[in-house]
């Protein structure tokens, strides 16, 4: 009974043992511990005596970051400031994490000051961050204002390793150096990158950049290096912030095509008058390369659009000004590629010197000038052009062997890109016969042209040498004599008839006495002047200068050059203006305008033709160019004029070529004032009949009133 009564006092007492080592439990909690809505154990929330929730204070919580791993918990700590770590702080939660959970927050035994909090991830969740918020307050005391604590969520992490560099050698422009780098995820996740490079550098697999490696895998990406420059080119390739994780390119780019002459000066061609020269390019490549050409406007004609440089080998590219241009040059020829590459070549050139250049007109080469057949005591003239083709001005020198002459002698010095028209002529002596053939030199600023000046004298048509005189014999009808008051007039020996003309009235007048007389002024002014030869008397008589006599007798000197390019300017009814070059060192010399009047001779004989002096001449003259406004002309007449020039001694040169000209008709004024008087009797009878039939019309009105 005994033992019966004892097993059932043990069975009784067995739940006793539990409850009292939960009662020690519990009194071992802080009386305000985080439980039962916050009241502590038993609603024992205990406050120093005497103190207020101000004196207590309110310590200040941290704010802080931590990285937790998705599908996993992790514990981290939170703290505030407090008065010293030892004071106890008391931890709440304000705002609780949505993308995982807070599994446990308890204080740190060693440091009130800080609490031990245990969160765990969502692995299911999408979201890469999370946050929570807590407050903090002293026993007694009240809480502080919520900071923020953020949590980073990660994934399992990936642990990259790749190639430490690659180095792509030399490429030249245009070409590529493919090179692979091997990447290996040796951790537990999934690496995935969008990879992003810049040219030259490209990626060729994956083909959209986008890298996805397991874990435990690896995987090799091709890259290419397409240089676009000449020179060193590097680049680095990262996957993640690792040393490991991230590799380093470098390549050096190579011009694909060299131009060996950086800089060109181009030199003047003497044949084209232009500034050429050439540039060589090299095409360093296996393949042919198509380059295309930029250069100054004043290069773009000389160049193509583009050129195609054969594989190895030396291309010419020919440079130059055009050939108007000669002033200084300073540009730059560019050759590029489509891939990228480019070359620049710097070409100078110093303006083009001054070079003269010789034409003759209607002639297709001025190295032989030919001046045919020319009468003796005749002359004949061509046309040369002097132009000056360089950019520089330059002095002008003249050598011309006679009997050719220049007649005009033009400047000193030839400017730039000008011209100069000469005139060349050609006068032999009364006695030269044969053929010509000398050297013409034109030089300036150390050129030198030649020019050969070819021609054939011959004897002067109607003149005869007799075996015992040098004095040619008139075999045609006399053109002109010169009459004056110390020469007898020579008579006219067979009068012609009425109906006959001057020239068969003169046909057989002597000219002895005329060249004796000649010959006697010429030994009376032997000390004013060289006397009048033989020769010089034979060509003024000659048939082909005189036209008719002469009403004034002229000393004539031989070595005083005629008027020369005689040109009609102007006609007028009752004025002509001519014009004509001076010789040379005319300058104190006068000119005489003669004119070719009609005259009845002695003995009934007439008209008789006569070179008459014109006194009522206007002249204008500028440098060796001359203008003759001859006045007191007749209207609708035509006149024959020749003109002399006479120098300080009163003595006189050769006339000139004779020019014929008409003046024109005057205008008759009798009709035109016959045709105002009848238009104005015309309108004074309109005038009068308008008046009277205004009037009429005034009265009838008048009548018809008064009715």
């Amino acid at each position: 009974m005994v033992l019966i009564w004892l097993q059932d006092q043990s069975n009784s007492l067995r739940p006793w043992p539990a409850i009292v080592a939960l009662a020690l439990t519990l009194s071992w909690l802080p009386a305000d511990a985080q439980v039962f809505g916050e009241r502590g154990l038993f609603n024992r929330n205990k406050r120093e005596p005497g103190l207020t929730s101000d004196q207590i204070g309110v310590p200040s919580p941290k704010a802080g970051r931590v990285e937790a791993l998705k599908g996993r918990e992790i514990s981290f700590e939170i703290a505030a400031d407090s008065k010293t770590p030892g004071a106890t702080v008391e931890f709440l939660i304000r705002t609780f994490p949505s993308a995982g959970k807070i599994v446990s927050m308890v204080s740190k035994p060693s440091e009130r000051n800080k609490a031990v909090v245990t969160y765990f991830a969502d692995p299911s969740s999408g979201a890469t961050s999370d946050t929570f918020a807590f407050a903090v307050r002293y026993r007694g005391g009240r809480y502080s204002a919520a900071v923020r604590y953020d949590i980073d969520l990660v994934n399992h992490k990936a642990e990259i390793v790749v190639t430490g560099g690659l180095d792509f050698g030399e490429v030249m422009i245009g070409e590529e150096s493919l090179r692979e780098i091997v990447v290996a995820n040796s951790g537990e996740a999934t690496f995935s990158r969008q990879l992003i490079v810049s040219a030259p550098w490209h990626i060729l697999s994956p083909s959209d950049g986008k890298l996805e490696i397991g874990p435990g895998t690896r995987r090799a990406i091709k890259v290419a290096f397409r240089p676009e420059k000449s020179g060193v080119t590097s680049y680095v390739l990262g996957f993640n912030r690792s040393r490991r994780g991230s590799t380093k390119l470098e390549g050096i780019g190579r011009p694909s095509f060299e131009l060996v002459n950086q800089e060109l000066e181009l030199v003047l061609n003497e044949e084209a008058n232009q500034r050429e020269g050439e540039l060589i390019l090299v095409n360093r490549s296996s393949k042919p390369i198509r380059v295309i050409t930029a250069a100054s406007a004043r290069l773009e004609g000389s160049l193509k659009e583009d050129y195609l440089l054969a594989p190895g080998k030396e291309t010419l590219i020919p440079v130059s000004l055009p050939r108007p241009d000669l002033a200084p040059f300073d540009g730059a020829v560019q050759f590029l590629t489509k891939a990228g590459d480019s070359q620049t070549a710097k070409v100078v050139s110093s303006v083009a010197p001054g070079r003269i250049e010789l034409t003759v007109q209607n002639a297709l080469s001025a190295e032989v000038i030919n001046f045919g057949k020319v009468q003796g005591g005749r002359s004949v003239e061509r046309q040369i052009t002097v132009s000056n083709i360089g950019g520089l001005p330059v002095p002008l020198e003249f050598h011309i062997p006679e009997p050719f002459r220049l007649l005009n002698q033009p400047s000193s010095t030839l400017t730039p890109m000008s011209s100069v028209d000469l005139s060349l002529g050609l006068y032999p002596t009364q006695k030269f016969r044969g053929p010509v053939d000398v050297l013409m030199k034109v030089s300036a600023n150390g050129q030198s042209i030649s020019t050969r000046l070819l021609g054939n004298v011959i004897k002067p048509e109607g003149m005869a040498t007799t075996s015992g005189s040098e004095w040619p014999s008139v075999t045609s009808p006399l053109k002109g004599l010169r009459l004056s008051s110390g020469i007898p007039r020579p008579s006219l020996v067979e009068p012609a008839p009425s109906r006959g003309s001057a020239e068969e009235a003169l046909s057989d007048v002597s000219l002895e006495p005329l060249i004796e007389q000649l010959n006697e002024d010429s030994e009376m002014d032997s000390q004013k002047g060289e006397p009048l030869s033989e020769e010089f008397a034979a060509e003024m008589t000659a048939p082909s200068e005189l036209a008719a006599p002469t009403m004034k007798v002229r000393k004539v000197q031989e070595s005083l050059r005629r008027p020369e390019d005689l040109s009609l300017f102007s006609v007028e009814s009752n004025e002509i203006t001519i014009g004509w070059t001076a010789p040379r060192d005319s300058e104190k010399c006068t000119f005489e305008v003669e004119v070719l009047g009609m005259f009845f001779a002695e003995g009934g004989v007439g008209p008789v033709a006569m070179w008459m002096p014109h006194e009522a001449v206007e002249m204008e003259r500028v440098g060796r160019l001359l203008k003759g406004r001859i006045l007191d002309l007749s209207p609708a007449t035509s006149y024959a004029i020749r003109v002399f020039m006479v120098d300080e001694n009163g003595r006189s040169s050769a006339a000139s070529e004779v020019i014929e000209v008409g003046t024109s008709a005057s205008m008759d004024w009798t009709y035109i004032y016959l045709a105002l008087i009848v238009f104005g009797l015309i309108c004074l009878a309109y005038g009068i009949y308008r008046l009277t039939k205004n009037r009429d019309r005034e009265v009838y009105e008048t009548e018809c009133a008064d009715i």
